[in-house]
C-alpha cells in the first residue's frame, strides 16, 4: 500500500511539475530517498567512536532556483528533519550518552536546511559541488559550508558532504565519563549521504 500511494505522489509531482515547465518553470524537483544517511565519527581520549543514522526512513524533496541572477549560487528549498533518537553509536551507553548530550528530550529532532549549491547536482558527478546549509541541533542554528562529490548508480545520484563540527558550536560541552577519566573530544566528522532522483 506505501509503495502505491508513492508512486500516485511521485507521478503528480511529475504532472505538476511538467505543467509548470511549459509556463516557463525555472526550477529543478529531486526526491530525496528514505535511503539517505548521515554519520559522525568521534574521538576521546583513549579510541574512536562512529554514530550514524543509517535510514533517513522517509522521502523528501529538494527544489532548486535555476534563476543565479548574478549569484554563483543556485537557492535550494530543502530541510531534512531527523530525530536524535535515530543516532545508533553502535554501543548502548554511548549512545544514551550522545543522545542526552544533544538534549534529545528538549529538543528531539535536528534539521539539516540546504540552502543553496554552486553546482546542478549532475554536474557535480564531475566537478563536485559546494554547498550552504544550517544545521539546528539543541536549539541552535549553526550554519556550515560542506563540500559534495556526486556517484551515479543505476536508480538514483548520491552526493556525500563531509564536515568539521564542534559541540561547542552548539554551546554543547561533550560527554564524558568516569569522573572525567574517559573524554570526548569537540571535533566531530559529518557525513551526509543524500540519495537522489530527479523528477523535473
Amino acid at each position: 500500500m506505501f509503495h502505491l500511494v508513492f508512486y500516485i505522489f511521485i507521478g503528480a509531482l511529475n504532472l505538476f511539475y511538467t505543467d509548470a515547465s511549459k509556463n516557463g518553470s525555472n526550477s529543478e524537483l529531486w526526491i530525496i530517498t528514505a535511503s539517505s544517511s548521515l554519520s559522525v565519527d568521534g574521538k576521546t581520549n583513549i579510541n574512536t567512536f562512529k554514530c550514524v543514522v543509517s535510514s533517513y526512513g522517509k522521502t523528501d524533496t529538494l527544489n532548486i532556483d535555476l534563476r543565479k541572477d548574478g549569484n554563483s549560487f543556485f537557492k535550494i528549498k530543502s530541510i531534512l528533519d531527523i530525530p536524535v533518537s535515530n543516532f545508533d553509536c553502535h554501543h548502548k551507553m554511548m549512545t544514551k550518552d550522545l543522545q542526552k548530550t544533544l538534549k534529545m528530550n528538549e529538543h528531539p529532532l535536528m534539521y539539516i536546511d540546504i540552502k543553496s549549491l554552486n553546482r546542478l547536482p549532475n554536474e557535480a558527478l564531475q566537478s563536485g559541488s559546494t554547498g550552504d546549509i544550517h544545521i539546528s541541533l539543541a536549539g541552535a542554528k549553526v550554519k556550515y559550508q560542506l563540500q559534495f562529490n556526486g556517484k551515479s548508480y543505476p536508480n538514483y545520484l548520491e552526493l556525500v558532504g563531509k564536515r568539521h563540527i564542534h559541540f561547542s558550536d552548539f554551546g554543547l560541552i561533550p560527554p564524558s565519563k568516569l569522573g572525567g577519566t574517559i573524554k570526548v573530544k569537540d571535533q566531530l566528522d559529518v557525513e551526509v549521504r543524500l540519495h537522489m532522483r530527479k523528477i523535473s
